[in-house]
């Protein structure tokens, strides 16, 4: 075995050195031995190194032990060769420890190297299956919201002209034609219900005029819908956004804008979007009722789950500040793609 046959090479490296110096200086041989079972139980192992030490042990009785050249041992000298003996068993013995330890540390290190590559591959399968089904869902809401333009809003305003040819008869007495204005009311507020959803599954003003005038509208019809002053304001933003990073942050709007109708009762609040060398940042406040971030229930609310999955998936972070009576912050930050 190598490890054996290193500890033979350094036990008679030791010996040969040590017969050179043994004139010259004093207690050569013993620190020589030593080195030779240290280094024989660090890079083999206690059994080397055991080999080692009983080589040297040879060695340091015949060579350095008086009488000289024989294994005979006078009785004064048998202290002296217990005390090398057991001081050779402790380096032997430390050194080897000291392997053990090492090659385990080096085990676990690799484990737990192992492991984090593990964990960052599943990170990763798992923005990227969140990617996908936010791309999935964004394709479905277009499809949709296409749909209830396209066809919804066409068969409605047909049905609009089909009541406005009723109501141009001359037969159609005022009751009727009473009703048929209702009807026609009715058939208005339902097409500009349509619109508003069909927009909201998918903004065409998002596409078409980039994220800040999509947010000023946004925030306009959220404002006018539900009674809550919003002020917005925009700053530094490039001219031309990706439109991952576009669609990402007016979804992030969108959910932080209905959690403020839902839950916070607020009577005003703010929308500030803004451009940096980092990227860009969006953050939302509001002096509503506010709530206890200490909760699970806090953090689990879907509205804040997908605004984090929305924002992880492009690498950015969001960060959500609240207290009771004391309102809302959110901010959100997307790095430059």
């Amino acid at each position: 075995m190598w490890s054996d046959g290193v500890a033979v090479l350094s036990v008679t490296s030791a010996l040969v050195i040590a017969r050179l110096l043994e004139i010259h200086l004093v207690g050569a041989p013993v620190s020589l031995f030593l080195c030779a079972a240290m280094f024989s139980a660090w890079f083999g192992g206690l059994r080397p190194g055991l080999l080692a030490m009983a080589l040297s042990l040879l060695g340091f009785i015949y060579y350095f032990v008086t009488p000289t050249y024989s294994f005979a041992v006078e009785i004064d000298e048998i202290p002296r060769i217990i005390m090398f003996a057991l001081s050779a068993l402790f380096v032997v013995l430390l050194s080897a420890a000291q392997r053990s330890a090492v090659q385990e540390l080096r085990r676990t290190n690799e484990a737990l190297q192992e492991e984090n590559a593990e964990r960052k591959r599943a990170e990763h399968a798992l923005e990227d299956l969140a990617g996908k089904l936010i791309y999935a869902q964004e394709e479905e809401r277009s499809r949709i919201g296409r749909e209830l333009h396209d066809h919804i809003s066409q068969t409605l305003g047909v049905l609009t002209i089909k009541i406005d040819q009723l109501r141009a008869r001359a037969e159609m007495t005022p009751d009727i034609e009473a009703a048929l204005d209702r009807l026609r009311l009715n058939t208005t507020d339902i097409t500009d219900d349509v619109h508003r959803l069909s927009h909201r599954l998918h903004s065409s003003t998002l596409d078409y005029l980039g994220l800040a005038p999509a947010l000023q509208k946004l925030v306009s019809e959220f404002s006018e819908r539900h009674g809550i002053s919003i002020t917005f304001a925009h700053a530094s933003l490039p001219a031309k956004l990706p439109s991952e990073v576009a669609l990402c942050l007016f979804r992030v709007a969108e959910e932080a804008l209905t959690n403020i109708a839902k839950h916070s009762h607020a009577r005003s609040a703010s929308v500030y979007v803004t451009g940096a060398t980092d990227g860009i940042h969006l953050t939302f406040e509001d002096e509503g009722t506010g709530f206890d971030m200490t909760t699970p229930a806090s953090k689990a609310g879907l509205g804040f789950v997908s605004m984090r999955e929305r924002v992880r998936v492009l690498h950015g972070t969001i960060h959500v500040d609240s207290a009771p009576s004391r309102g809302t912050r959110i901010d959100a930050w997307v790095p430059p793609v």
